[in-house]
C-alpha cells in the first residue's frame, strides 16, 4: 500500500510541474518576443479652464467631459468616425475643475490627428455634446485647430487644450 501511495503523490507531482510550465511557456510567448513592435501612441496634457471654475455649467448641465482627436476635420458623422476608428476618446474626465489631466491613447499609428477637442455631453441623451475647447494656437471663435502626427510607440506629453466658458468655439457639426 505504501508503495502505491507513493507512486500516485510521484504522479500528481509529475502533473502539476508539467502544467505549471506549459502555464509559463504559453503565457509568456508574446510577452517576449523582442520583434514585436509596440502599436500603440499617446498624447498626454490637460485641459485648462481660462474663465476659471466657477464658469462651469451647472451639473444638470455638464454631464460628462472627454478630449477627443478625429482624423478628419471637421467631423461630419461623429458616430461613424467612432465606429471606424478614425475618432479617439479618452475615458470620462472630472468636471467642476480649473486644470484637468487628460491621457488619449491612439491604437495602430502613425496617424495624423487633425481635431483634438474637449468634448462636453451637456444632456443625459448620448448624442447631445459641443465642443468646449479645441487644440489650437489661435484664441478667436474660428479657433483653427492646429494638426498632431503621431508616431508609431511614442507619447507626446504637454499638450494643453483651452477652454473659456464665456468665448466657446464655433461649433463644427
Amino acid at each position: 500500500m505504501g508503495y502505491l501511495n507513493l507512486k500516485k503523490i510521484c504522479c500528481h507531482k509529475i502533473i502539476f510541474i508539467t502544467l505549471l510550465l506549459n502555464l509559463l511557456t504559453f503565457s509568456c510567448y508574446e510577452g517576449l518576443d523582442p520583434t514585436k513592435e509596440i502599436s500603440e501612441s499617446f498624447v498626454k496634457g490637460k485641459v485648462i479652464v481660462t474663465s476659471g471654475k466657477s464658469s462651469w455649467y451647472a451639473p444638470d448641465s455638464a454631464y460628462e467631459l472627454r478630449v477627443v482627436g478625429f482624423k478628419k476635420y471637421p467631423p461630419t458623422d461623429i458616430l461613424g468616425e467612432i465606429l471606424t476608428g478614425n475618432a479617439f476618446f479618452t475615458d470620462t474626465l472630472p468636471r467642476f475643475l480649473d486644470t484637468i489631466p487628460f491621457n488619449i491613447k491612439f491604437q495602430k499609428p502613425p496617424l495624423e490627428i487633425q481635431y483634438l477637442v474637449a468634448a462636453l455631453r451637456y444632456d443625459t441623451s448620448i448624442f447631445k455634446w459641443k465642443v468646449i475647447g479645441v487644440f489650437s494656437d489661435d484664441t478667436s471663435f474660428e479657433r483653427t485647430p492646429r494638426k498632431l502626427f503621431i508616431e508609431k510607440g511614442k507619447i507626446i506629453e504637454n499638450v494643453v487644450i483651452y477652454v473659456d466658458f464665456r468665448r466657446l468655439p464655433k461649433q463644427p457639426f
